[in-house]
């Protein structure tokens, strides 16, 4: 079964599903809210003119800070840090120590990790394996394996140039059928957030998907069933029906008679912060754990985000990749300690720009239009039921200030962003 929904589209053509970039708002006063991906909201048209002039001192945005930290719930933490002063660094902080719900800001920890272990540049394969001869007739007397690499991008246009491939190999005829190999992740659907079952809140998870824009009980077998559907299109004759199955083993040592490449592993990454993509960001968690004698697993993803956290002196506890699960938690200091980390990172210019845009971009389009924070900071957001989180940078004069609030014990979501808007806001003001 297949139900198609709304496509998001983001520069470099990835093409998203709304069912992964939104969420149910909740009511206006900021009312229950399931687990779910992170909201624009539109910044109060009071925060414009009260707050977008003018810089402040060091001491200036430390009482500005207190007041407003006085307003926000009592489990909420906060972490400013200036990554460039000579001296202290600590700007503010308030139970910056105690872990908390993270909600999508989960998704800074598994990006960064991603960028590290697989590398901004680098790209997952999609490929087709033959096993059999082939006549000099184009008849392939054995089946066409359809491997998937855990790409979570893969779509029409990769499907059909697939196809175009095995033609221009001249193949015309399989008297085999088509095997769909999703064996890179193991063969968990979800995440442990539902029993690693379905979800509302984000497609089902494969080694093998096509079109995340689709939520398909066999993930493998639709991109499988796309695949045989674009071969006849182009005159290439396949029998039998499309099965789920591992390629042999000795087809590895083999050239591929045909394979396509995800954009890079930087595009994705901006693809899963910007509009905080909760599929885009399980799949690479899993990504991150498959090798060629190790099946891609949620936990094994969650153990390399973990210990890549713990070589930058950050730490986190992990479930999930995308922050759907409550037991996603660290604290505020050390979600800090990761963006500062990024900063030195060989990836930091893909980590800093698949960030959000204050004003601008992605999940803070529509937060701080028109203030100093507008265009100057870049934050992931992060809304789940009781839970909002802002953590990420604020250009301060030649320098960054890296910060992070988060708030748990959430009533009005609408309060919270506007808190986390104003605070935005003062560090944007703020010179050494």
């Amino acid at each position: 079964m297949r139900i198609i929904v709304g496509l998001i589209t983001l520069a470099g053509g990835l093409a998203l599903s709304s069912a992964a970039a939104a969420a149910p708002t909740g009511s206006g006063a900021g009312g229950p809210l399931l687990a779910g991906p992170d909201l624009s909201a539109r910044s109060s048209p009071n925060l414009a003119g009260a707050t977008s002039g003018g810089t402040i001192s060091r001491s200036q945005l430390h009482r500005k800070l207190k007041q407003l930290a006085k307003q926000a719930p009592p489990s909420s933490g906060f972490y400013v840090y200036d990554t460039d002063a000579a001296g202290n660094k600590v700007l503010f902080d308030r139970k910056e120590g105690k872990r908390r719900k993270l909600a999508s800001n989960t998704k800074l920890f598994t990006t960064a990790t991603a960028l590290h272990r697989l590398g901004p540049e680098s790209r997952i394969e999609t490929l087709v394996r033959a096993r059999g001869s082939v006549t000099p007739g184009g008849r392939l007397k054995g089946d066409l394996y359809l491997v998937g690499g855990g790409d979570p991008t893969l779509g029409s246009s990769g499907i059909k140039s697939l196809a175009k491939q095995v033609k221009r190999a001249g193949i015309k005829r399989v008297k085999g059928s088509v095997r769909a190999d999703d064996s890179i992740f193991d063969s968990k659907r979800g995440v442990p957030d539902s029993g690693f079952g379905p979800s509302p809140y984000i497609a089902p998870l494969s080694g093998l998907v096509y079109g995340g824009s689709s939520y398909s009980t066999d993930p493998a077998l639709e991109a499988g069933s796309a695949f045989k559907q674009q071969l006849r299109k182009r005159g290439v004759k396949v029998g039998g029906r499309v099965k789920i199955a591992k390629a042999p083993k000795k087809l590895n040592g083999r050239e591929p008679i045909a394979s396509v490449e995800s954009p890079t592993i930087a595009a994705i990454v901006e693809a899963t912060n910007k509009p905080s993509n909760n599929f885009y960001a399980e799949m690479l968690l899993k990504r991150l754990w498959a090798t060629s004698n190790r099946r891609g697993t949620t936990r094994g993803g969650t153990k390399a985000v973990e210990r890549f956290a713990r070589s930058r002196h950050s730490r986190i506890s992990q479930l999930d990749g995308s922050g759907l699960s409550d037991n996603n938690r660290s604290a505020p200091r050390d979600v800090v300690r990761l963006l500062v980390a990024m900063r030195a990172h060989r990836a930091h210019a893909a980590f800093y720009d698949s960030l959000p845009i204050a004003g601008k971009e992605g999940t803070l389009d529509e937060r701080m239009e028109g203030t100093a924070a507008a265009g100057r900071c870049r934050a992931k957001t992060g809304t789940i039921d009781g839970v909002s989180s802002l953590s990420g940078y604020c250009n301060a004069g030649r320098g960054k200030v890296a910060f992070s609030l988060l708030m748990n014990g959430v009533a009005s979501y609408d309060a919270a962003r506007k808190i986390q808007d104003k605070m935005t806001i003062e560090i944007a003001r703020y010179r050494p």
